[in-house]
């Protein structure tokens, strides 16, 4: 039975419109060379037979172009899903960190330059200071690390207060990596508040550019720094835009003041 099922599979066609052409058009075959032979009289009406033929063709036909349809929907389908997906690449979104690996992740592991515009350490609060204090000696101890460039909005609470707890982080780190006082370079511009904008951290990351970009919602209001989700980017286009159009005119601003962390 098994091998009558596998003939069957290999040797008639799928289709059964084309497998009812098939026989009928070998069934007329066989009835003309019978007529060959003297005692055959069957006479089979080729008009009919040529109906069912061409009835089988057609429906072949319609058949085929039914399914030229469903492939050309299909590709459609998956164009769709490719634009969505190319979309999609090279940006990733992470929830707002809670213990050091996540913390870590966004922040750790930055090489080479670091460009950082209104930061805010409000995450630190659940991670820990001393988590944090020693996530960033490692930064800077780093030997491919070269600088770091950070520019606050201080003209609202929020903004002040990320500057000063930042501060305190880098008391912190010096006494880890005293090279940290050559490899920091750090700005204020007190006529803009903090939440007035998004946090954005821009570096290279384990030899690839990377933008944190924090996501804010439409019902965060003034707050600053409470972001549930933070953009990863890798889009080197994307990065270059918010580091030539965004940063670096804010720090070139005119009302950009330094700010002394080690006196």
């Amino acid at each position: 039975m098994n091998r009558l099922a596998v003939f069957l599979r290999r040797w008639l066609p799928a289709d059964p419109h084309l497998w009812i052409a098939f026989v009928a058009a070998a069934v007329f075959l066989l009835t003309e060379i019978l007529h060959w032979l003297p005692w055959f009289h069957v006479e089979v009406p080729v008009m009919g037979v040529l109906i069912v033929i061409m009835i089988c063709i057609l429906m072949l036909v319609a058949d085929r172009l039914k399914e030229a349809d469903q492939a050309r929907e299909n590709t459609e389908k998956l164009h769709r899903i490719a634009n969505y997906v190319s979309d999609l690449k090279g940006v990733a979104l992470r929830t707002r960190p809670s213990t050091p690996e996540e913390y870590e992740y966004l922040w750790g592991g930055f090489t080479g330059n670091y460009y950082v515009y209104n930061p805010s350490y409000r995450v630190d609060e659940d991670t820990g200071e001393k988590e944090i204090v020693n996530i960033l000696s490692r930064r800077y101890q780093d030997p491919r690390f070269v600088k770091a460039q950070y520019l606050f909005l201080t003209k609202d609470i929020a903004g002040q207060n990320d500057l000063r707890t930042f501060c305190r982080l880098m008391t912190g780190v010096e006494r880890h990596c005293p090279d940290v006082v050559n490899k920091i370079q750090i700005k204020q511009i007190s006529k803009k508040a903090a939440s007035s904008a998004p946090e954005m951290y821009l570096g290279t990351r384990r030899g690839e550019r990377v933008c944190v970009l924090e996501l804010k919602g439409p019902t965060l209001g003034k707050q600053h720094g409470t972001s549930h989700y933070y953009l990863i980017i890798h889009d080197e286009k994307v990065i270059e835009h918010y580091l030539v159009d965004h940063f670096q005119p804010a720090w070139d601003d005119a009302t950009a003041e330094k700010v002394e962390v080690w006196k």
